[in-house]
């Protein structure tokens, strides 16, 4: 016989191993128990039929799974989420079936790869040319030559590649990259954020606070560097679909319209936790190369989609 299920238990289903890790939000009474699962949200089981796992150490651990149970006590208590709005749990199936309309064969279909359709190939283009033009060496000799506006010109080219940045943000930075004041500003940051040794907080930080004092300081152009230059971990910040996917996944972002670090690295675990739900998933088509396909998941998958 099972042992009796307390209230913050980490536990797994037995036999439903695809709802992920859970958590226990009440003591067990005799003929029902209250769980909330990573990828199924709420559920109310009889203990007398439903097997589990009780977990703990490492494999227990779960951020996304502490908001899960946090948002969930708060509307219980009749409490308004941090998000101002009630949230969902994403329905994997749903956006799956929503994403595998448009891409059959997922990630490796030709469609999504390459040609009109793809959310893929432009986006590694643009990376091509942003190691090409602004690799470590390209960009110190252009420093050394003090030839601060010939880095604002290459910058706005590997923007220029995808359609990522809305036209108006392109306008925007291309203004302020005009006043010769500003040119020297952008190059060193940008430098600092592609090559610098401090840590990437410290580098987004100092790439932000260069962007707020040029007036260009809007969360795709923060994002959109580090997200072209290294896809396998950085992540790219369009407000709008960004949020669509965090409260799809109960995972409140922090976010601000002001750039700041802590709104970042919580869309970094959204995208983390995203990617690993789609390799859980298990259907090789599905699992992500990098943060390039889970960038174009969560956009092909928002409500705003429309193909091309």
């Amino acid at each position: 016989m099972q042992a009796k299920l307390r209230k913050g238990d980490r536990v797994k289903h037995a036999t439903r191993t695809e709802w992920g890790l859970g958590e226990v939000l009440a003591d067990q009474t005799a003929d029902r128990v209250r769980i909330i699962f990573e990828d199924v949200g709420l559920k109310e089981l009889d203990p007398a039929k439903a097997k589990f796992t009780n977990v703990t150490g490492d494999e227990a651990q779960s951020d996304h799974l502490t908001a899960l149970v946090a948002r969930q006590l708060a509307r219980s208590k009749g409490q308004p989420s941090k998000a101002g709005k009630p949230s969902m749990t994403l329905s994997l199936k749903k956006a799956v079936d929503n994403f595998l309309s448009y891409f059959p064969q997922g990630f490796n279909d030709h469609a999504y790869f390459s040609g009109r359709q793809s959310e893929r190939e432009y986006k590694v283009v643009a990376g091509d040319l942003l190691r090409e033009r602004l690799g470590k060496d390209a960009i110190a000799q252009l420093l050394d030559a003090r030839a601060f506006k010939e880095i604002g010109e290459r910058a706005k080219a590997v923007i220029n590649k995808t359609n990522l940045i809305h036209q108006q943000e392109k306008i925007g930075l291309g203004n302020s990259l005009s006043l010769e004041e500003n040119q020297q500003a952008f190059a060193e940051a940008l430098d600092c954020l592609l090559h610098g040794y401090e840590s990437v907080q410290h580098r987004f930080e100092r790439f932000c606070k260069m962007l707020d004092k040029i007036d260009a300081a809007k969360w795709p152009i923060a994002t959109y560097f580090l997200f072209i230059g290294f896809p396998e971990t950085q992540v790219f910040v369009k407000p709008e679909v960004t949020r669509h996917a965090a409260d799809m996944l109960q995972i409140d972002i922090n976010y601000r319209p002001e750039l700041n670090w802590l709104t970042y690295r919580c869309v970094l675990t959204l995208f983390e936790t995203l990617k690993g739900k789609l390799i859980r998933d298990g259907r090789a088509e599905l699992v992500p190369r990098d943060m390039i396909d889970v960038q174009s998941f969560i956009w092909v998958t928002a409500p705003t989609y429309t193909e091309s």
